[in-house]
């Protein structure tokens, strides 16, 4: 049995200005550092972080933080040259906590990648605009959900079409898990294809800017509380549904979708447009039945118009 070799140095210092951080990796956590330096109180283990060649750490920036709060000695492993940062990250942290796909974006943006770069501009603009609209923010960093933006900027057409057409359960992250839309941008294969979801998205801002704003004793702002719902991966997809796919396969005239009637119906009757507490909200296709209802409320002698039903 051949004797093991050594194939990296580990160093110890104490330091701390040489180090910095790769702007790619995640945010620290104070409390993730508090933990760590309670443990390390009791014990330190010279356990290393990994850095580059520009001594930014890649791997271990809390052990870092805990150690430089402490007093502890850093313990670290240079790497070459002629390994990739950003694949180092990616790599480290897949067998960590969850990676999120927010994570990833701002590891592929610092590392350059257009795709990501104008993800995150679009992203950021629709956020901005949905603010100016009044509808708040939700738990997240974004007024919609990071899969349906996905969804709405880089749904693959044969994919999503299929999938809508179906009212699958999330139509935008279908297929095989190496093809899953999700998936692809995780491994930084990500393609834009923003053209219809650029529709969808400033027709929400239309239908929006109908509905009244009231004032939110909390923030003295005038707000679209009662519309949040519209911003949801269930309306999206029912929007995206309606404006791109709906009037292709139908052959009836009292089943076309017209986009002007249904912000004109929003506009006269907003109250039908907050969200039915008496209908459930599982998937798409319930918030599809809620938009058939206003299309169609009090529209006198006009036939009754189908949407929901393919």
């Amino acid at each position: 049995m051949a004797e093991p070799t050594a194939a990296f140095i580990i160093y110890e210092t104490r330091d701390y200005e040489m180090f910095g951080f790769h702007p790619g990796n995640r945010n620290v956590s104070p409390a993730k550092v508090e933990d760590l330096l309670r443990s390390f109180n009791e014990r330190h283990y010279p356990v290393p972080v990994i850095v580059d060649q520009q001594m930014r750490i890649l791997d271990g920036q809390h052990k870092f933080e805990a150690a430089r709060a402490g007093g502890f000695p850093v313990n670290f492993l240079k790497l070459p040259e002629d390994i990739d940062p950003t694949q180092v990250i990616r790599q480290l942290n897949a067998d960590q906590r969850a990676y999120d796909l927010p994570d990833h974006l701002k590891l592929y943006v610092q590392d350059g990648r257009k795709e990501y770069i104008k993800f995150q501009d679009l992203y950021n603009h629709y956020d901005e605009m949905l603010d100016k609209e009044g509808i708040p923010g939700g738990s997240g960093s974004h007024r919609i959900v990071f899969t349906s933006m996905l969804g709405l900027l880089c749904g693959r057409d044969a994919v999503e079409g299929k999938a809508i057409l179906g009212h699958s359960t999330n139509p935008w992250n279908r297929g095989s898990q190496p093809n899953k839309l999700t998936q692809l941008f995780r491994n930084g294969e990500m393609k834009l294809n923003p053209s219809r979801g650029i529709i969808t998205l400033d027709y929400l801002l239309k239908l929006l800017s109908v509905l009244p704003r009231r004032l939110v004793k909390s923030s003295s702002r005038l707000r679209r509380h009662s519309y949040v719902h519209f911003r949801t991966r269930e309306y999206l997809c029912s929007l995206h549904y309606l404006l791109h796919y709906r009037n292709e396969h139908v052959d009836n005239k009292n089943e076309v979708f017209d986009p002007t009637v249904f912000v004109a119906q929003a506009k006269c009757y907003p109250k039908k447009c907050e969200r039915p507490s008496d209908q459930p909200l599982r998937e798409w296709p319930d918030a599809l039945s809620h938009i058939e209802k206003i299309y169609n409320h009090q529209r006198g002698s006009r036939k009754y118009t189908h949407l929901a039903s393919l």
